[in-house]
């Protein structure tokens, strides 16, 4: 007996279809004398479908015409389709049609009966085997699908016969983003996708056969342009073209992003060391280079701390498990020089938020140090003495600790210099002066220049009247000594000596005086009696010097009822175009006459009047009085003119100022962009009380100016938060530029402040043609001084803007 067909390690399990009863059943005892294994006879198609998907046998044995009028090879067909089982027919019939209607259904085999067991276990056998190698083709080919799916790759195929170019697609279900493309079913719907170098590639791969290896772009219509990796070669003896596709978009465009870092990396300013997740460096860019001294081979494979960091009393130092850190550190060059830096430390983590590796960037910021330096400088000294301001006399005073004496000193005719010689002469005099007080103190005593002539010098530790005054012996002989000044429009010029004298007050804490905030009102009374006794002398402070409290009430009495007397008045000071010297706007300044002092100059009622809570009646007064004047000019038909008000600090603690502004410009019918109110720093200096209210200004239309910028305690970031228009410089630092020295870098530092806030700028005591030449190689300016007017009555000023 033959050996039967074996499936694996079990026999072939073969199901029976023939509505021949009779026949069935001994095809049945033949199968199994021959060792299969007959799963089950079936007697037409319906049967037969569902007893196979019951007991889904290896072979089925089909006759063609079965009972209640089924078709045998249309049963085959759908076996074969649904269920991958292999069909034999056995039939009686070989004619021409049915044998062309069989072959339609893939058959394994196709007996005519009658037949032998031998012939049918032969042809058994053949069906098993041709079905197992199938079944190893299908394994392959389930196998390479999964390759495909798994490296996401599609695979075309392109029939390059002169009737073909059609595409067939593998694997294109695994790449869902493949889906347009794979759509394509011809090569012109394939090449019309593809960016021109593209298209021209796959054109030299089907004409010439030429490989094609690139990553192009490719874009269905309406669809989003995607990146395709394709590699594609033209098998000339079969007359086909294979290709693989992958889909790169990401890849791209991270390889996009990468080099756009790496031309950021190396073309930044910031110095950026890039770390691994111990911290040692792995690469620099050039600034670090730059910046450092250091190379590459110098600091790879080295943590930044043994290098770079120059650890110093007051640096922040940084948590070395954070993952984000920023601060300002020192940082040492290859040199041993040091610099301040800012700096930026970030790690990068990977999926599991570990650190894999880290990103160090730091920039220098030395001449923004510089510039704050100088301008927290400025903002305690005087700019053309050097020698402290009244903001640093009050810090010394309120942190007096011990006994001390204030000397005020006033130098005696000191206008008449001014007169004669000029302003220039005058500011060299009072620098040499300034030289001669530093030179006689010690290294604890403060010297400052409260402003015009006035001088002030705090002694600490000083608690008795022959100390102070053998002080003041000394300061009025040096100030006797001769003062060289040159003379004025002098060809060639000249030197001249000039003689000046000084009166000074002395007060002492605590002997004298109760309390150190006490101490400057004392001295100044004292100095006003040295003036008194004929100058050129100094003067101890007494209690009897009550002469100084009763001008104050004389300045306090006379502020009551200025305003219902008409004492004020106001005078306007016209701005200019520093270019064109065009007016371009009046600063409003406030007068004083008072019936028994005179003119009172404003440094002296305006502190009172803050004082005494007057300062919002007469600042209301003065700003409805100058939106007034404005705006009959306006009514005459004269230029536009923007109008300057100043606004005291207590005006905005007593009244709402933006509610004032806005009832004064409807009052008047003035455009409030015309309106531009010039704020002092000691304003800037309460940003979060004002801020609301300045805000509100702006709404307004308003235009707000710093003035006198530099010389108080403004802070940039409260700068950079305050909605101002404009900066105005005080005119120490212009009186202070024909001098080589700090006045030079302060004044370009706030220009370019300004420049960088867009804010206009404006310089005040412009008074030689040298000031305002410099001025203009800076920038674009408004400008007011002597060299171009003076503060002037209302009617003259009238006179001007009508020519």
């Amino acid at each position: 007996m033959d050996e039967p067909a074996v499936v694996t390690d079990r026999p072939v399990r073969i199901q029976i279809v023939e509505d021949e009863r009779i026949v069935a059943l001994d095809l049945r005892t033949g199968l199994e004398q021959l060792g299969y294994e007959v799963v089950g006879i079936a007697s037409d198609e319906p049967e037969a479908l569902r007893l196979a998907r019951h007991t889904e046998p290896d072979l089925v044995l089909m006759d063609i015409h079965l009972d209640r009028g089924s078709d045998g090879i249309s049963a085959a067909r759908k076996l074969r389709e649904l269920l991958a089982v292999p069909v034999i027919f056995l039939s009686a019939y070989g004619e021409p049609e049915t044998l062309q209607r069989a072959a339609e259904a893939a058959p394994y085999g196709y007996l005519l009966k009658p037949f032998e067991l031998r012939e049918l276990n032969a042809t058994v056998r053949m069906a098993m085997v041709r079905r197992a190698e199938e079944r190893k083709t299908e394994v392959a080919e389930r196998r390479l699908r999964l390759a495909l799916e798994s490296a996401r790759l599609a695979v075309l195929e392109l029939d390059t016969s002169p009737s073909g170019h059609r595409l067939r697609w593998v694997g294109q279900e695994a790449v869902p983003e493949l889906r347009s493309l794979t759509q394509a079913q011809s090569l012109v719907e394939l090449s019309d996708g593809l960016e021109p170098r593209g298209q021209d590639a796959l054109q030299t791969l089907v004409q010439l056969g030429t490989p094609m290896d690139l990553t192009c772009a490719w874009q269905a219509d309406g669809e989003p342009s995607r990146w395709l990796e394709i590699h594609a070669r033209h098998f000339e003896p079969e007359g086909v073209i294979i290709g693989m596709v992958r889909d790169v978009s990401e890849r791209v465009e991270r390889e996009n992003h990468l080099r756009q870092a790496a031309v950021a990396f190396d073309a930044t300013d910031e110095a950026i060391l890039f770390l691994d997740g111990e911290q040692r460096v792995l690469s620099c860019n050039s600034a670090f280079a730059q910046l450092t001294g250091w190379v590459a081979l110098d600091v790879i494979g080295h943590r930044p701390e043994e290098f770079l960091f120059a650890r110093r009393q007051g640096d922040p130092t940084r948590d070395p498990e954070a993952h984000h850190w920023h601060g300002e550190v020192t940082c040492r060059r290859r040199d041993g020089s040091s610099f301040p830096a800012l700096q930026h430390f970030a790690a990068v983590l990977n999926d599991d938020g570990q650190a894999s590796h880290h990103v160090l960037s730091f920039a220098d910021i030395s001449e923004i140090r510089q510039a704050q330096h100088a301008l927290r400088h400025q903002a305690l000294h005087d700019a053309l003495t050097g020698l402290g301001n009244r903001v640093l006399l009050q810090q010394a005073l309120q942190t007096v600790t011990g006994p001390m004496a204030l000397v005020f000193m006033d130098l005696d005719g000191f206008k008449t210099i001014n007169d004669t010689l000029g302003h220039d002469a005058g500011d060299a005099l009072l620098k040499q002066v300034a030289t001669r007080i530093r030179a006689l103190l010690r290294k604890d005593d403060v010297a400052v220049r409260l402003g015009g002539d006035e001088f002030v010098m705090l002694l600490q530790h000083v608690d008795h009247d022959e100390a102070a005054l053998h002080v003041t012996h000394k300061l009025l002989a040096a100030v006797a000594q001769p003062l060289m000044l040159e003379v004025p429009d002098s060809s060639p010029p000249q030197v001249q000596s000039v003689l000046m004298t000084a009166s000074i007050g002395v007060a002492l804490y605590p002997s004298q005086v109760d309390s150190p905030q006490t101490l400057l009102r004392a001295a100044d009374a004292a100095m006003y009696q040295a003036k008194a006794r004929g100058r050129c002398r100094s003067v101890l402070f007494e209690s009897a010097m009550a002469d100084v409290a009763s001008h104050r009430l004389q300045l306090e009495q006379g502020l009551r009822v200025a305003l219902e007397l008409g004492q004020f008045r106001l005078a306007w000071q016209p701005v200019v175009d520093l270019r064109t010297a065009d007016i371009v706007g009046a600063e409003v300044l406030l007068r004083w006459r008072h019936p028994e002092l005179g003119d009172v100059p404003p440094s002296r009622f305006i502190p009172v009047a803050e004082d005494m809570g007057l300062i919002t009646r007469i600042g209301a007064w003065v700003l409805d009085e100058a939106v007034a004047q404005a705006a009959a000019w306006r009514g005459q038909g004269l230029v536009d003119l923007r109008v300057a008000v100043n606004v005291s600090v207590r005006q905005f603690e007593q009244d709402d100022v933006p509610a004032l502004v806005a009832q004064t410009l409807m009052r008047h019918g003035f455009p409030a962009h015309l309106l531009e109110l010039e704020l002092t720093e000691s304003l800037i200096a309460q940003a979060a009380t004002t801020e609301l209210a300045l805000l509100r200004l702006r709404q307004l239309g308003v235009r707000l100016a710093l003035d006198d910028f530099g010389t108080g305690f403004s802070s940039l970031a409260q700068l950079t938060a305050l909605p101002m228009d404009r900066l105005k410089i005080d005119r120490s630092f212009i009186n202070a530029l024909a001098q080589e020295g700090s006045a030079h870098a302060v004044v370009r530092s706030i220009v370019a402040l300004a420049s960088g806030l867009n804010l206009s700028i404006t310089a005040e005591g412009v008074e030689t043609l040298g000031q305002q030449e410099w001025l203009l190689s800076l920038a674009e300016m408004d400008a007011q001084g002597y060299l171009f007017h003076k503060p002037i009555p209302a009617d003259a000023l009238a006179m001007l803007l009508s020519r």
